[in-house]
């Protein structure tokens, strides 16, 4: 019986533990080629353009591309539904460690090849090639808008 107690509570300690890994704030932990986009379903493979919305302290949305973040946002809520919007810096010189930058004040250049091709791609500084958070997400409803109305 003691035993049984025992194996109880470590299961239970663990299962806490698990619980507690991810952090409440900030970027959650992606497993590049694991996740899957919430908006799109496929596999979150380079880093690159990865993001993500958190809309509470455990509910993180992950996405493959910033096209698949701002229309999820869009049909979960809006801006006003997202606590943080992150996305990785595409320049960043370090493959190893992950960049992740809040998307609201980060700069989006349009000339990328991106998983969903909505070609949009985060970046830590500014450029004459570069476009801020609302631009960058008006242009991306404005394009899906347009590939709607001719039923792409």
């Amino acid at each position: 019986m003691k035993r049984a107690h025992l194996l109880a509570a470590a299961i239970a300690a663990l299962l806490g533990a698990l619980a507690c890994s991810e952090p409440t704030s900030g970027p959650a932990r992606v497993v590049f080629g694991r996740h899957a986009c919430d908006q799109c379903a496929m596999a979150i493979s380079d880093p690159r353009y990865a993001a993500q919305i958190r809309t509470g302290p455990r509910d993180v949305a992950r996405f493959d591309d910033f096209g698949c973040a701002v229309l999820w946002l869009e049909a979960h809520g809006g801006l006003e539904a997202a606590q943080e919007i992150w996305a990785m810096d595409s320049q960043s010189s370090d493959a190893q460690r992950e960049s992740w930058l809040d998307a609201r004040r980060a700069h989006f250049r349009s000339d990328q090849r991106t998983p969903m091709a909505y070609g949009w791609a985060a970046v830590a500084r500014a450029g004459p090639d570069t476009a801020d958070f609302d631009a960058a997400r008006r242009a991306i409803l404005e394009h899906q808008r347009e590939r709607d109305a001719h039923g792409r």
